[in-house]
């Protein structure tokens, strides 16, 4: 059967061959439509690795010299004091499961500090992010070891060595080496450098971006020392106990207000982290809605195009379909040498497309920020390619084909 339809296809090459430039042009289309797809979902739905859900964060203020309440002449190690005093108050308050200090560490974060990591002859592939944290970081937004456990990088923290994330560790200790307990410097002018005590798994910059490569690095009271004058850097991150968080900002106010109004410092905002993530990503999540609008338009328009072009085709033999099933053909068998003749111009349309984006992903033209240009990905935009195609032509060669087997073998004789 396969070899009377390609001389079926080879008689009638003239039509076929306009039909197989449209399906390699709207494939290539199609192609690139369905990777964009692709690695947006498998990029939205890779696991955060961090939990966000019962956090606020909190910013301190600092009272201005014209404030009647403004103590002057304050030492620094007492408003280090001070800052101390404060996170220690946050995290005894029972409401609070979790309390931390940061700098440029929380999740939808705008602000970063990025360095380029190195060990001996090895480098880090660009810069990574440069957090610094108190050890309950971790506990406040449940980043987990690669082992799973959110304790290993605490204790680790607690001890003043470095968790970096996994992208780091390949970097500088590729081929399966270990790293823990061995020291990497943080540029290349540093001449002490830094123990690393875990491997973090994956974390993710924010829901419609890739992993982020980053270094935490532990802050401890005396880091505080370039934060008494500029509070309001400092990210107090809190994790509230789930039947603690209804109306939490304002008993919390009305508890802790007072409290922490040490020295200069007072309590300023608090944000709940759920709608600060919905902030951080409302630009992205427009520039999604308009690329899926886009996309859906396409589409449209290559559906009704190429269904549209295959139920013509069929329409115009319908007394071919009538003449074989006069002839004694099957419906179901003469259906079926239609679909087949338009998979097989579809096998064919694909050829060249395919080795065009070969050439795509070697030489990277591709979006390749959200999701690595690998063999993984090009068979998923092949796959995508050909059933949605493969939906079309069945489409277009099913309902009038259908039509023309239910007409009378006599009528398509006296047609003939």
């Amino acid at each position: 059967m396969i070899k009377h339809i390609f001389t079926i296809l080879w008689n009638e090459r003239k039509q076929n061959i306009a039909l197989w430039l449209e399906l390699m042009i709207v494939s290539a289309f199609l192609w690139y439509i369905g990777d964009t797809v692709y690695y947006t979902v498998k990029n939205y739905l890779k696991p955060l690795g961090f939990d966000v859900e019962h956090t606020y964060e909190m910013r301190l203020g600092l009272l201005t010299a014209d404030h009647k309440a403004y103590i002057p002449d304050l030492s620094v190690d007492e408003q280090i004091g001070y800052l101390a005093t404060i996170l220690e108050r946050v995290q005894n308050n029972p409401m609070i499961e979790a309390a931390s200090y940061s700098f440029m560490a929380r999740p939808y974060n705008r602000e970063n500090s990025s360095i380029v990591c190195c060990r001996d002859t090895l480098r880090t592939q660009g810069s990574v992010l440069f957090r610094r944290s108190t050890p309950d970081f971790f506990k406040v937004f449940k980043y987990k070891a690669e082992r799973g456990s959110t304790e290993e990088l605490v204790q680790v923290s607690e001890s003043g060595e470095l968790v970096v994330s996994t992208a780091v560790r390949d970097d500088l200790f590729p081929d399966g080496e270990d790293c823990i307990g061995k020291k990497i410097y943080l540029n290349d002018e540093d001449s002490v450098g830094y123990r690393v005590g875990a491997v973090s798994q994956d974390v993710r910059y924010g829901d419609y971006h890739k992993w982020s490569d980053y270094i935490n690095y532990p802050m401890t009271s005396n880091s505080y020392k370039g934060f008494v004058s500029v509070p309001e850097w400092l990210e107090l991150c809190v994790r509230v106990k789930p039947e603690q968080d209804r109306d939490f900002v304002t008993r919390f106010r009305k508890e802790m207000s007072q409290q922490l109004r040490l020295g200069n410092y007072y309590l300023n905002t608090i944000d709940y982290m759920p709608e600060v993530r919905d902030a951080f990503q409302k630009s992205s999540e427009n520039e999604l809605k308009e690329k899926l609008f886009v996309i859906l338009f396409l589409l449209i328009n290559i559906f009704l195009g190429v269904t549209g072009v295959f139920w013509f085709r069929t329409q115009q033999r319908k007394t071919e379909i009538g003449l074989r099933i006069a002839l004694g053909d099957m419906p179901n068998k003469v259906l079926g040498k239609f679909f087949i003749e338009g998979v097989m111009i579809l096998l064919l349309a694909l050829v060249p497309v395919m080795i065009l984006f070969v050439f795509l992903f070697q030489q990277e033209v591709l979006e390749s920020y959200f999701m690595d240009l690998d063999v993984q990905r090009y068979f998923a935009g092949l796959g995508i390619t050909f059933i949605l195609l493969l939906i079309m032509i069945l489409f277009g060669v099913w309902f009038p084909a259908r039509r023309a087997v239910n007409v009378s073998p006599a009528e398509t004789l006296r047609d003939e």
